[in-house]
């Protein structure tokens, strides 16, 4: 079902479906994603002990599930009153602090534009930029026609390019850097 893409780091393409890639990254037997999908999936087979959501559009938070015990979401999303915004009843606020998960160590960056409460998160211990629909693999970047700003868009554009990453992992479309 998933596909190794980095050392611990996972992804599932749903291609035919809204949301374009999930990301799971492992530590022994514990698991964590990036973005759930639509909710076209059934089950992933499993319940991931945390979720980290890019953002609050349906086709990264849709696949939640009631039981899944740490769900987090950048702070301006829930207060957000962009289209398409479904946020699950189970998220907290992201504290946006570094996450030790394992031999992963993630940071996170608020970069709004496709809607206020946009995150990239980048791993350490990996190189890859976990960048949800903020950036795009051939210089393209996510709608700001949906609530969003193309000016701040700009900007955490911008800043990103300022990230050490080696590998651009986007929330729809391919890959882009090294595997």
């Amino acid at each position: 079902m998933f596909e190794k893409i980095a050392q611990g780091t996972f992804m599932l393409r749903t291609d035919s479906r809204v949301c374009g890639t999930v990301y799971m990254l492992q530590a022994g037997e514990r698991r964590l994603l990036i973005d759930s999908g639509d909710g076209g999936l059934a089950d992933f087979g499993f319940v991931p002990d945390i979720c980290l959501l890019t953002h609050g559009h349906f086709d990264h938070t849709l696949g939640v599930k009631k039981n899944w015990p740490s769900v987090r979401l950048h702070p301006a999303e829930f207060g957000f009153r962009g289209q398409y915004v479904e946020i699950p009843a189970n998220a907290a606020p992201n504290p946006m602090k570094p996450l030790k998960f394992g031999p992963h160590l993630l940071e996170f960056f608020h970069t709004p534009g496709h809607t206020d409460g946009s995150i990239c998160i980048l791993d350490k211990e990996t190189g890859c930029l976990f960048s949800g629909d903020t950036k795009f693999a051939l210089g393209g970047w996510g709608r700001t026609d949906l609530g969003g700003s193309g000016e701040k868009m700009l900007e955490s554009l911008a800043a990103i390019e300022k990230l050490p990453y080696r590998l651009l992992c986007p929330g729809h479309g391919e890959l882009e850097g090294e595997k």
